[in-house]
């Protein structure tokens, strides 16, 4: 085990059931303020994919008092940084500022909570953004389709096989009333985790009510169906790709659920497998066979049903039937029990730097909070899922 500092932090929830997460550090006069939405590519309907990343771009298009792409322009001025993301299960905006400016990153929050500006200029702009987007990040990059397809195939749920991009037919067909349904269904206060981590004083909870607690609620957000049918055969395809100048291949293998025993004991075993030139995989097939060129390996991270994944780049001139040959022969020895101690101490290392270069930034505590409190249900978790991760031992890597 070991003994990190313990995060302490506060939990209220508002009357109009934002849940509000505060986290004092003092360290710096920073101040990290993170919005999460209950709300990713999975809560779509079949026909309707896309909405979710849309509104992310959307959220920035202007609200009641500030104007189109002011918020990030506030934000700049403040000397401070922004951005946001959108995966399967939430979608999240965030800043990071000086102490000082920590109200404004309450008020920009606040008013596009209240009043974001979901007009046909605004959504016909930011609705061919996105389909520019997924021309320029998968259509015309080596592997994009590829990297599509490997989901579409891995799930037969379509909550999860859809990417969080979406089709552009899909979003060609949206109209806006579609758009704004989707908005009232998922953006309001009680669909939201709003955390504050840094140099946060007394003050900071008299600003969340004042900004935030005269919002109006009228979500009505249900978690989305993800279970997934059991797989009894395997799938296989082949994706062809005039960009990629070598091939690659992906290789997915259903597994339990994230926070599960067996998801520690898996994000071990990607450890042992892929992390570090000392690790087996990166040895044996770039080291000394010179097979590959690239390698990933891991958990997709998901709140559903998880994916264990392996990817890697061939070299040319090599037989992909020969590199599948060398990655399913470790994967067997890792079954039959030859994971050594040194393998599981070095995984452990590495899992306990990750676990402090966390502590390092405001903003890194800030998210984790929000991600545990969202994904998990429980942000306490931030100070106890290490001990999950380093009581793996070899045996149950190999089960």
């Amino acid at each position: 085990m070991v003994d990190l500092p313990r995060i302490e932090f506060e939990e209220d929830r508002l009357d109009n059931g934002l849940r509000v997460i505060v986290c004092p550090d003092h360290s710096v006069p920073l101040v990290h303020v993170s919005l999460h939405y209950g709300v990713g590519s999975s809560y779509e309907s079949l026909g309707f994919s896309g909405l979710a990343h849309l509104f992310e771009h959307m959220m920035f298009q202007g609200s009641k008092n500030v104007p189109k792409n002011g918020h990030g322009l506030y934000v700049d001025n403040a000397g401070g940084s922004w951005n946001a993301s959108t995966s399967k299960d939430r979608t999240n905006y965030y800043e990071t500022v000086p102490s000082h400016f920590m109200e404004l990153a309450l008020w920009l929050e606040a008013d596009r909570m209240r009043s974001l500006q979901i007009t046909d200029e605004n959504f016909e702009n930011q609705r061919q953004t996105v389909i520019e987007e997924k021309k320029q990040v998968y259509d015309n990059r080596p592997y994009g389709l590829a990297t599509l397809r490997f989901e579409e195939l891995a799930y037969e749920n379509w909550a999860y096989a859809h990417s969080v991009i979406g089709a552009v037919e899909d979003l060609e067909k949206a109209t806006l009333e579609d758009a704004l349904r989707f908005h009232e269904t998922y953006y309001g206060p009680a669909n939201a985790i709003l955390v504050l981590c840094g140099d946060i004083h007394s003050h900071a909870w008299d600003m969340v009510q004042r900004h935030f607690g005269s919002i109006s609620d009228g979500t009505h957000a249900l978690p989305p169906g993800l279970e997934e049918p059991a797989q009894t055969s395997g799938k296989e395809e082949l994706v062809k790709d005039r960009l990629a100048v070598l091939p690659a291949v992906y290789l997915g293998y259903h597994m339990p659920s994230l926070g599960s025993p067996e998801y520690y004991a898996l994000s071990m075993l990607a450890l042992v497998l892929s992390s570090g030139e000392s690790s087996r995989l990166y040895r044996k097939l770039i080291h000394e066979k010179n097979w590959i060129t690239h390698l990933s390996v891991g958990p997709n991270q998901y709140k559903g049903p998880e994916l264990f994944y392996i990817w890697f780049q061939v070299q040319s001139e090599i037989k992909i039937d020969q590199v599948l040959e060398a990655v399913e022969q470790e994967l067997e020895t890792v079954c039959i029990g030859r994971t050594s101690e040194a393998e599981m101490e070095k995984s452990r290392n590495q899992i306990r730097v990750s676990f402090v270069n966390r502590l390092s930034r405001i903003s890194r505590v800030g998210q984790a909070l929000a991600d545990y409190a969202l994904l998990f249900g429980d942000p306490e978790t931030i100070n106890r899922e290490i001990n999950n991760y380093l009581a793996v031992t070899g045996e149950d890597v190999m089960s």
